[in-house]
């Protein structure tokens, strides 16, 4: 039976647990039960409550089998499945709205985010902080990737106000009263890291953490899904695009006057005409792709504001698998 995921009252999950593990999953059946060895030892060195969300993000190869078998054997874990998938942002909106922890730990379960810098995330939180980084301390993966992150995070920056740090992974811890902050925010478009900077008002610190190579499986993000959250982001962010079509207009008609002037005076002077028809061809075809570029953009926001006006779910949950939730000190 499909139903919707709603905010859960802040009563109830309040005092549940100290900390909470959210991770988002989509076709990880390899590195499940690694990922499991890797993270309990620490949780339960930590002396305090746990509990480990795994979200299931319309899973196709054994993932939702696997969850199951282990939440069985463990009531720690607690498993969303979706009944489709729905992008790595709403399998994360999903867990914040889900954990009932003083504090929160954001993490990938590639494996190439080792579960040993919890400690070192949770003792930065404590300090008053309403974000802590995980700061890769040596860049990995495709090239595409890290000039991607750099630049995404040199927009939150220019367009947030707030500092996004380089080199900040996945890898972060949340206190509750940042997570209450994501919850209440119900945008369909979402781009946590943004939102998180946004609403952690510069409150932020950081810790440099290890990042292993991917030992199996392969990322889920690629150029095109790259571009898209950028894209995303800086349309959630910001209007300046928009700002863009006026002063792209302004410039193409000041242009267009003094291309005007300039064949004026060739006509007077040379009697060219053969060369004109090159010329004013090129010209037409840059204006042209200028217009383009800018239904492009107001495309977007209006796709985007059609998005928030249709009213329909972030997200649709198949099955939630959970009980009481034990003592894990």
């Amino acid at each position: 039976m499909l139903y919707l995921a709603p905010i859960m009252d802040e009563d109830k999950k309040k005092y549940a647990v100290e900390v909470s593990v959210v991770i988002p999953i989509c076709n990880e059946e390899e590195n499940l039960y690694e990922l499991r060895d890797d993270l309990f030892p620490v949780l339960k060195g930590l002396g305090k409550s746990f509990e480990v969300i795994m979200i299931d993000d319309g899973s196709v190869d054994r993932t939702p089998d696997i969850l199951r078998e282990m939440h069985e054997k463990d009531p720690c874990i607690r498993v969303i499945r979706f009944a489709r998938n729905f992008g790595q942002q709403m399998a994360t909106t999903a867990g914040l709205r889900y954990v009932r922890g003083r504090s929160v730990i954001i993490m990938d379960a590639d494996l190439q985010t080792p579960s040993k810098h919890i400690p070192d995330l949770l003792a930065k939180l404590e300090e008053g902080n309403h974000i802590v980084y995980g700061i890769r301390t040596h860049s990995s993966g495709p090239l595409y990737r890290r000039i991607g992150t750099i630049f995404a995070n040199f927009l939150i920056r220019k367009i947030t106000g707030f500092n996004s740090p380089d080199g900040a992974s996945g890898f972060l811890a949340l206190n509750e009263e940042l997570v209450q902050r994501v919850n209440r925010y119900n945008e369909k478009s979402r781009y946590l890291s943004g939102l998180f900077a946004w609403l952690s008002y510069g409150s932020y610190d950081c810790v440099p953490v290890s990042r292993p190579d991917r030992k199996r499986g392969k990322s889920h993000y690629g150029p095109i899904q790259l571009t898209r959250l950028v894209l995303n982001f800086i349309t959630s962010f910001s209007v300046r695009p928009l700002h863009l079509a006026t002063a792209a207009g302004s410039i193409i008609g000041a242009m267009s006057i003094l291309t005007a002037m300039l064949w004026i005076y060739l006509a007077i002077t040379n009697g060219i005409a053969t060369a004109q028809t090159t010329l004013l061809a090129a010209v037409i075809l840059f204006m042209a792709a200028i217009q383009l570029v800018c239904i492009g953009i107001l495309g977007e926001y209006v796709g985007r504001t059609y998005g928030e006006v249709r009213q329909r779910p972030h997200y649709i949950i198949d099955e939630i698998l959970e009980q009481e939730i034990p003592e894990s000190k």
